[in-house]
Order: C-alpha cells, then structure tokens, then sequence
C-alpha cells in the first residue's frame, strides 16, 4: 500500500495507524533485504576495500530506507513498495 493511504488515528497512549481506503487497521512489515537502518551492504567506492570497519552505507531500494512498510490485510492492493 502507497504510504499516502495511511492514516494515523491519535488514541489516549499511542497514534495507531488504519488505511484510509477501507479503514481497516495496518501492520508494519519489515523489510527482509536490509539491516534495521535500512542499509544493505557497505560501499565506500573502491575496488579493494580498505576500510577497517566497513559499515552498511547502502539504502535498500527495495523499501527506500525504511526498513519495511504498512500492508492492509483487507484491500486488495498489492504494491511491492510503498
């Protein structure tokens, strides 16, 4: 689902989030290709790196960085990402 159909509805402890196409409530799922950052693997540019410790710099271009994204189980919408 498109990240502008959802909503967040503001309760007394916390904002829950709900799809403003059928109203329903939404899950997060998270994004299996990338680390919690939403980072995939290190490049720094080089052919041989040298780099002592080499952190993921890579967004994931499967969920852009986010590191997953919200799915309605009631629509019928099936977008890869969001």
């Amino acid at each position: 689902m498109k990240q502008e159909d959802v909503g967040f509805l503001e309760t007394r402890w916390e904002q829950e989030p709900y799809c403003k196409v059928c109203g329903s409530g939404v899950f997060w799922q998270e994004c299996e290709h990338c680390d919690e950052y939403g980072f995939t693997h290190h490049d720094c540019g080089e052919d041989t790196c040298c780099c002592r410790t080499p952190e993921n710099n890579v967004v994931c271009d499967v969920c852009d960085g986010k590191h997953g994204w919200y799915v309605c189980p009631d629509c019928d919408r099936k977008d890869v990402k969001p």
